[in-house]
C-alpha cells in the first residue's frame, strides 16, 4: 500500500537482514506465514479495545499493512471493501492520536470513495462487519474534523457514524459514537463553551450527556455487562464500556465548562473506575489532566501523575503545567526548554500543518506570565519575541484552510502585540513605521496571497449534490421591473437554512481536499513592503494609499517605556502619499465596535443612512484627509481595510456640510491587503487595454426585482456578448441581442460556457441568500432554480485568466469578507483566485435600477475609449470611470440619502 503516512517503525521493528527462525526457516518466510494467517476483520474489530486502549496503534497498523489490506481490489466485494475501510479507519485513529491531521486528511480522501460506495451498499445488503467498518471510519472522520475545529463537519459524520450503528444494530459501539455526536454538535452551536460568560452550558450538553450516560447504564444489564471489567471480558463488552468511559469523560468536561467542579471530579472518578478497569493508559492520562484543571489546589500531584503515563503528549503538558505553577527562574529555564524544542522540531508530526497550536500557544503564554512575576531586571527580553517566532513557525507550516480558526485565536493576537509594541514604544522614524507595516502585512491575507502565489487549480466538474437557494421576498404587490431591491430574502426557516449550511460545509470540503492534494505554496513574506509602497506613490503622482490595521497588546505592552496605562484595542491608521509614510493617532477600537453595529442596523433594511454616512467620515476619513489631499489634487485614493471596516461601505463617507459621498468626491478604489496592490500588481488594473474583440458574459438570474438589464444598451457587439440565463424582459432592441449560440441555460452547463470564452467582463446579476455558520461562510449566490453559488464554486469551477472586470450584482456579495485570523474569504477571495480583474461588489440591498445604471455605465465606457476622437484612447479606467459616473449621477439628487443609492458597488483592485 502507498499510504499518506510512513510506516511506523516499531510495529514489528526496524528493518534488519533476515535472521535464522526456530525451525530453520527464516524472519521473512515466518512473517509472511503470520499474515497468511493473520485474521483483518476480527484484528479491525479488536483494535479499539486491543489496539486503541493500551496505545499501541502502531502495532496494528503495522500489520494491517503488511496484509495489503489497504490495496484497492478492483471488483471486490462488499466485505474486501470492508477490510479495506476498516484498515483507513484504523491509520487515521492512530494519525489522530499521533497528532497528525494533515496525515488524517489525506486518509480521509483516499478511503472516501470506498467508504461511501460501501454506504450506499448497506442499504441493499446489510451485512455487520461492514456495517462496523463504515461507522468506525465515519467516527473517524469526525475525530479528524473534530480536532481541527470543524465542529458542523464533524457533527455530520459522527451523525452517518450513529445512523449506520443503530440500523445494523451494533448495540457496543453506540455509547462511544453517540458522546462523540453530542459533544459535535454542542460545540458547533457554541463554538467555544469556555469563552461564553455566565455559565457555559446554555444549549444544554450536560443534561444530554447525563441522558446518554442513564441509556448505557440501563444498557449494562440488558446486553449482561459486568462493572467492573476486566482486559479478559468480552471485545464487544469492553469497547461498550470504553464508550460509557468517553460519555463519562465527556460530561465531566461540560460540568467543569459549566462550573461544577466539584461534580465534574466526581464524574471523573466514575469515568476512571472504568477506564482503569480497562487498562486504558489514555484516558486515565486524560482524567489526570481534566482533574488538575478541576482541582488546582491538588493540581501539581495530579500532573506529577500525568508525567508517567504513556499518553507523549499528556507527559509534554505536565512539563509545562509544573513548570508554569513552578514559576521563577526554574520553572522559566524549563518553558524555555519546551519553547526550544518546539521552534526547533522543524520535522516533527506538527510541524507538517502547525497543529497543536493551542499547545504551542499556551507554553507561550505561560513563559510570560512567569516572566512578568519576576523582577524587572531579572525579566528576559525575549517574551514579544517568543510569541512572534511561534506565529511565524505556524504561519510557515499551514497549509490548509483548516487551520484558520487556530490561527485566529493564537497566532494572529502575536502578530497583533507585537504591531503593538512597534506602534506605542517606536521612535516614530521612518525605519519603525515600515517594521509596522511589515507586520500589519505579514500577519493580514496571507492565504489569499499563497492562492495567487500558486498555480490555479483546474476547472473541476460540477458538484453532484444540489440545493435551490431560497426565494427573493416581495411583500405585497410586484414592484415595477426594475424598482425592486435585489434583496435577500427574510428569515429562513430552520429545515431550509440547515440544508443550505450542509451543502455549504460539503462544497468547502471540496475546496479543502483540493489544496489537501495540491498544497499551497508559503509566498515568502516581503520584508521591503513598505518601500515597495513608497516606490509605487512616487511614481503614481495623486496617488494615495491608507492602510488600516489593527492592534492589540492583552500581555502588558505599556506607553512610555513602560511607565503608562496599559495598551487597548486600537485602529491603527498609516497613510503613504508622495512617498511619505505617516501614522496617525489611533482609533480607540470600541469606537470602530459602536460603528460596526450601527452599519449592521442600516444596512439590514437597505443603503446607510445619511447619520452613519457621516459617522463613518468622522472616525475612518476625516483623520486621513488632510494628509491624502496635501501636496495637489487627489488622483488616486486607495482603502485597505480590515476586519470590521471590510463590511462598511466606506466609499459613501460624507463630510457633514459636504453631500457628496466619498467615491463622488475622488477616484476611489479599495484593496485586500497593500502586498496584493503592489507587489501582486493588482494597482495595474486600473487602466487596462480595450479590445474590440472583448468578450461579456453575463450569468443572469433574474425576476422583477434583478431584471439584469445591465448588459442592455451597452454598445457591445452582440456577437462578443455570451448569456447564461436571460434579460427580465428581453432585449429592447432585438438587434443588440445574442444570438441562440451565444444563449445558455443559468445553470452549470451554463457556467460552464461562460468560462470557456474567457471573458474579459464578467457580470453576476441575481439575488442572494446569507446563511450565518459557524465560519460565516455565506453569502450565496442563487444559480437559477436548481442550485447556488458559494464562495468555494468560484475558484474550484470559474476561470476567469484575462478577465478585466468582474461585478456581482446581488445584494450582499461583498459580505463575508473578513476573517477572525486576518484572512481575507467570501467571493472576494475567490474571484481574485479565479483570475478577475477589478471586482465590483454591493454591501447592502440594492435597487436595482441603481445597480443597473452604474454597471451600464462602466461597460458602455470600456467601448467608448474603442470610438473615434479624443475619447478614444484604447485605455479603460475603470476607478476613473465609476467616479465620474457617481458625480455625475447624483447630481440630480438633492438629499444625501437619495444619492448615497445611486453608489450600489464597492470597487476592488
Amino acid at each position: 500500500m502507498t499510504s499518506a503516512s510512513p510506516s511506523p517503525e516499531g510495529a514489528l521493528g526496524p528493518a534488519s537482514r533476515p535472521a535464522p527462525a526456530p525451525g530453520g526457516r527464516s524472519a521473512s518466510s515466518a512473517i509472511r506465514a503470520f499474515v497468511e494467517t493473520l485474521d483483518v476483520e476480527d484484528l479491525i474489530t479488536r483494535f479499539d479495545v486491543d489496539f486503541d486502549i493500551p496505545m499501541r496503534q502502531s502495532d496494528a497498523v503495522g500489520m494491517l499493512r503488511l496484509a495489503d489490506a489497504h490495496s484497492p481490489a478492483p471488483g471486490g466485494g462488499t466485505r474486501t471493501t470492508a477490510r479495506r475501510v476498516g484498515a483507513y479507519w484504523c491509520e487515521i485513529v492512530r494519525a489522530d492520536m499521533a497528532y497528525e491531521p494533515l496525515t488524517g486528511l489525506q486518509l480521509i480522501d483516499a478511503s472516501r470513495a470506498d467508504a461511501e460506495g460501501l454506504l450506499a451498499r448497506l442499504a441493499q445488503a446489510p451485512d455487520e462487519f461492514a456495517s462496523y467498518a463504515v461507522a468506525r471510519w465515519y467516527d473517524g472522520v469526525g475525530r479528524i474534523r473534530y480536532r481541527l475545529g470543524d465542529f458542523t463537519p464533524a457533527r455530520i459524520a459522527f451523525g452517518t457514524a450513529v445512523r449506520t450503528a443503530v440500523t445494523a444494530g451494533l448495540w457496543w459501539v453506540l455509547p462511544d459514537l453517540r458522546s462523540n455526536q453530542a459533544r459535535a454538535a454542542f460545540e458547533e452551536r457554541s463554538q467555544t463553551a469556555r469563552d461564553r460568560p455566565g455559565g457555559t452550558d446554555a444549549h444544554g450538553l450536560v443534561p444530554e450527556l447525563e441522558a446518554l450516560c442513564a441509556d448505557v447504564r440501563a444498557g449494562l444489564a440488558e446486553f449482561g455487562i459486568a462493572l467492573p471489567t476486566s482486559p479478559d471480558a468480552p471485545p464487544r463488552h469492553r469497547e461498550f464500556l470504553r464508550g460509557y468511559a468517553n460519555a463519562l469523560h465527556n460530561l465531566a468536561t461540560a460540568v467543569r465548562q459549566d462550573g461544577d467542579a466539584g461534580r465534574a471530579l466526581e464524574v471523573i472518578g466514575e469515568s476512571l473506575v472504568v477506564s482503569r478497569a480497562l487498562g486504558d493508559s489514555y484516558r486515565v492520562a486524560q482524567s489526570a489532566n481534566l482533574s488538575a484543571q478541576c482541582d488546582p489546589a491538588n493540581a501539581v500531584a495530579y500532573y506529577e501523575d500525568l508525567l508517567d503515563q504513556p499518553w507523549a503528549r499528556g507527559a509534554r503538558i505536565a512539563r509545562q503545567n509544573l513548570a508554569i505553577r513552578r514559576g521563577g527562574p526554574e520553572g522559566l529555564a524549563e518553558l524555555a526548554a519546551l519553547l526550544d524544542e518546539l521552534e526547533q522540531d522543524d520535522s516533527g508530526i506538527g510541524r507538517q500543518t502547525g497543529m497543536d497550536v493551542d499547545f504551542y500557544a499556551y507554553t507561550v503564554r505561560g513563559y510570560a506570565r512567569v516572566a512578568g512575576q519576576l523582577p524587572e531586571d531579572s525579566r528576559p527580553a525575549d517574551v514579544l519575541d517568543r510569541r512572534l517566532t511561534m506565529a511565524r513557525t505556524v504561519r510557515g507550516a499551514v497549509a490548509l484552510p483548516v487551520y484558520k480558526r487556530a490561527y485566529a485565536r493564537h497566532m494572529r493576537p502575536a502578530y497583533l502585540q507585537a504591531i503593538a509594541a512597534r506602534v506605542e514604544t517606536g521612535d516614530g522614524s521612518r525605519e519603525n513605521l515600515e517594521q509596522i507595516l511589515s507586520l500589519v502585512e505579514e500577519s493580514s491575507g496571507r492565504e489569499l496571497l499563497d492562492l495567487l502565489g500558486s498555480s490555479r487549480p483546474p476547472l473541476l466538474a460540477p458538484p453532484t449534490d444540489r440545493q435551490a437557494g431560497a426565494e427573493a421576498g416581495g411583500s405585497g404587490a410586484e414592484p415595477p421591473p426594475g424598482t425592486g431591491r435585489r434583496a435577500a430574502p427574510g428569515t429562513l426557516a430552520d429545515e431550509e437554512a440547515e440544508r443550505l449550511r450542509t451543502l455549504i460545509v460539503r462544497r468547502e470540503q471540496e475546496y479543502e481536499e483540493w489544496f489537501l492534494q495540491h498544497p499551497l505554496t508559503s509566498v515568502t513574506h516581503d520584508e521591503d513592503i513598505a518601500h515597495q509602497l513608497v516606490q509605487y506613490t512616487l511614481n503614481h503622482q495623486g496617488s494615495c494609499v491608507v492602510r488600516y490595521f489593527s492592534y492589540v497588546a492583552p500581555d502588558g505592552v505599556r506607553r512610555d517605556g513602560g511607565a503608562g496605562a496599559a495598551v487597548a484595542d486600537r485602529l491603527g491608521v498609516m497613510v503613504c502619499r508622495d512617498g511619505l509614510l505617516t501614522l496617525l493617532p489611533a482609533v480607540p477600537y470600541d469606537d470602530v465596535t459602536a460603528l460596526a453595529r450601527e452599519v449592521t442596523t442600516d444596512l439590514e433594511a437597505g443603503a446607510p443612512g445619511a447619520e452613519t454616512c457621516h459617522r463613518i467620515w468622522d472616525l475612518l476619513i476625516a483623520p486621513v484627509w488632510e494628509h491624502a489631499t496635501r501636496g495637489g489634487p487627489l488622483t488616486h485614493l486607495t482603502i485597505v481595510p480590515t476586519d470590521d471596516l471590510f463590511a462598511m461601505p466606506l466609499h459613501v463617507a460624507t463630510e457633514r456640510g459636504d453631500a457628496r459621498p466619498l467615491a463622488a468626491r475622488v477616484p476611489l478604489s479599495h484593496s485586500v491587503s497593500v502586498a496584493a496592490f503592489v507587489t501582486r500588481g493588482r494597482h495595474l488594473l486600473k487602466r487596462q487595454l480595450a479590445e474590440r474583440d472583448d468578450d461579456l458574459a453575463a450569468l443572469l438570474v433574474t425576476d422583477a426585482h434583478a431584471t439584469g438589464r445591465e448588459v442592455v444598451g451597452t454598445g457591445w457587439p452582440p456577437d462578443h456578448i455570451v448569456l447564461a440565463g436571460d434579460v427580465f424582459g428581453g432585449f429592447p432592441d432585438p438587434t443588440t441581442a445574442p444570438g441562440a449560440a451565444q444563449r445558455h441555460p443559468a445553470d452549470w452547463s451554463g457556467v460552464a460556457a461562460l468560462v470557456e470564452c474567457k471573458p474579459e467582463f464578467f457580470v453576476y446579476a441575481g439575488h442572494g441568500t446569507y446563511v450565518d455558520t459557524a465560519e460565516g461562510a455565506g453569502p450565496l449566490l442563487n444559480l437559477g432554480q436548481e442550485d447556488v453559488l458559494t464562495q468555494f464554486d468560484l475558484a474550484l469551477h470559474l476561470s476567469l485568466p484575462r478577465n478585466k472586470l468582474t461585478v456581482l450584482g446581488a445584494c450582499l456579495a461583498g459580505q463575508g469578507m473578513r476573517s477572525d485570523g486576518g484572512d481575507v474569504l467570501g467571493f472576494m477571495r475567490s474571484l481574485m483566485v479565479s483570475g478577475a480583474g477589478a471586482i465590483g461588489v454591493p454591501l447592502w440591498k440594492v435597487l436595482d435600477t441603481t445597480m443597473v445604471a452604474t454597471v451600464r455605465a462602466l461597460l458602455r465606457e470600456s467601448r467608448r475609449v474603442l470610438g473615434p476622437g479624443p475619447a478614444g484612447t484604447g485605455v479603460f479606467d475603470v476607478v476613473e470611470a465609476l467616479h465620474r459616473h457617481y458625480r455625475q449621477d447624483i447630481e440630480t439628487y438633492d438629499g444625501l440619502a437619495a444619492r448615497v443609492e445611486r453608489l450600489p458597488l464597492a470597487l476592488y483592485l
